[in-house]
C-alpha cells in the first residue's frame, strides 16, 4: 500500500485497506462523477481555501490549472467558499434563527 501512495502511512494498519478503497472512490469522483473535473477541483480548492488546509491548496490549484481553470474562475471560486464562510460566521456567531432564515428563503 505504501508504494501505491505514501500517504498511505498516514493511516493505522488496522483501517489501511478500507481506506485506500476509500481514496480510490474519492478519486473516482473527482476524475468521473456527477460534476465535471475542473469543477469538481474549482469546489475543492474553495473549501481548502476556506479551511485553510496548506496541503489541499496546492494540489487543487495544479489540477485545476492542468485542466484549464483560469484565473478568473480560481478566483471565482475562493470568492464563493469566502462568503460561504463569512455569511456562516454572521449567522452562527449572532445566533440568527434557523427557522426565521428558512422564512427568509422561501419568500414568506
Amino acid at each position: 500500500m505504501l508504494a501505491k501512495s505514501p500517504l498511505n502511512s498516514l493511516y493505522p494498519t488496522s483501517v489501511l485497506k478500507s481506506a485506500d478503497e476509500f481514496f480510490d472512490a474519492m478519486d473516482a469522483v473527482l476524475k468521473n462523477g456527477a460534476i465535471e473535473e475542473k469543477e469538481a477541483h474549482l469546489i475543492a480548492l474553495g473549501t481548502a481555501a476556506a479551511t485553510k488546509c496548506k496541503y489541499c491548496i496546492p494540489y487543487h490549484l495544479a489540477e485545476a490549472k492542468r485542466l484549464g481553470a483560469t484565473e478568473e474562475e480560481i478566483k471565482t471560486a475562493v470568492l464563493i467558499a469566502s462568503d460561504v464562510l463569512r455569511m456562516s460566521t454572521l449567522l452562527y456567531g449572532n445566533d440568527y434563527d434557523l427557522a426565521e432564515f428558512k422564512k427568509l428563503l422561501s419568500g414568506n
